[in-house]
């Protein structure tokens, strides 16, 4: 008794599927919601980093929506 696998596909396998994405309104709303909060010495450096994939996210997917 085994098992006997059909054909195998190698690379065809997206690891973000499945997963919940951004619309270019969240993105808006998250930038809004940085813009608008006062934040401490030792967030700033973490803080930017996220605000610019944020940013990059948020020009992407308008790109993609044209």
């Amino acid at each position: 008794m085994g098992f006997k696998a059909g054909t195998i596909v190698k690379g065809k396998v997206d690891p973000n599927a499945g997963l919940p994405s951004l619309s270019p309104e969240d993105c808006l709303y998250l930038l809004n919601i940085i813009r608008k909060t006062e934040f401490k010495g030792a967030d700033v450096e973490k803080l930017f980093n996220l605000t610019l994939k944020i940013q990059e996210m948020f020009v992407f997917l308008n790109k993609k929506n044209k």
